[in-house]
């Protein structure tokens, strides 16, 4: 697999981040907001770019991944090594850290405050960190209204089960069961993910990026989904983000490329 990576003009350039910018760029980039047109062009082009090549390969790839662990033993054995690693460890700091960061993917909370976030914002005048919270919200909300009825129909067609339901595990049995997908992972990565294609500066993403496995975990921690339920999860949310992050700037971030002698995976800044 090739990398494709557009290198950016300076140093400087490189560790610029985006919420902690000077209010001039800021209100230059408020000014491109409000030419983006109305919510419900946000919200179609949000569908355009989900579902546009580069992410229904992404998609691909994940049900590919996901269908290869999840009907094979591999899935049990990630499972069980890491029960066995958290329950055998000295203490039980781990178990009860991931378990307490469950309610990061409860959209009953997380959904009214990025919901409240973004009208906040559309309604009142701030500083440039309260316009980028409110961004950031309203983003992440994108997120979870073109990614969530996918999620929902992964969940159902590939028909998995939780560890302990069934007799056979992981493996897909569509409209058997609706686990298949882990929403827990889903709706706890996504405010991460948008955080983190929302700054340039390489730090900051990575701390982002770190903090989206927090919820994912939590679900492997309590036994409540298989990791490639997982996975898939977060997966999902990643690509949706990216859509979102598309209609707003014009660009993707990582994303895959099908060429004449394989993949390249391409970065664009």
């Amino acid at each position: 697999m090739e990398t494709l990576v557009n290198e950016p003009d300076s140093l400087s350039e490189f560790y610029k981040p985006d919420w902690v910018e000077s209010k001039q760029s800021f209100d230059e980039k408020s000014n491109e907001s409000s030419n983006r047109g109305s919510v419900w062009r946000r919200l179609t082009d949000d569908q355009f770019h989900f579902y546009s090549s580069d992410s229904l390969l992404g998609i691909g790839l994940l049900v590919g991944a996901g269908a290869a662990t999840a009907n094979t033993d591999l899935d049990n054995q990630i499972h069980k090594h890491f029960q066995a690693s958290v329950r055998n460890a000295s203490s039980d700091d781990w178990f009860e850290f991931l378990h307490a960061n469950k309610e990061l993917g409860n959209g009953v909370y997380s959904l009214p405050v990025m919901g409240a976030l973004w009208i906040v914002n559309e309604q009142m005048d701030g500083p440039p960190a309260f316009e980028a919270v409110g961004l950031w919200g309203e983003r992440s909300l994108r997120g979870f209204v073109v990614g969530g009825p996918p999620l929902l129909a992964l969940q159902h067609l590939t028909g998995g089960s939780r560890p302990n339901e069934t007799n056979e595990g992981s493996e897909w049995h569509s409209f058997r069961d609706n686990n298949g997908v882990s929403g827990h992972a889903f709706m706890s990565s996504l405010p991460f993910i948008t955080a983190a294609k929302m700054t340039d500066n390489p730090w900051q993403k990575t701390l982002w990026y770190a903090g989206s496995t927090i919820g994912p975990l939590s679900r492997l921690n309590d036994s409540a989904h298989y990791p490639s339920q997982i996975g898939m999860g977060w997966g999902l949310a990643f690509i949706a983000a990216s859509a979102v992050t598309q209609t707003d700037t014009g660009k993707r971030g990582w994303s895959l490329k099908s060429q004449a002698d394989g993949l390249a995976m391409q970065y664009r800044w």
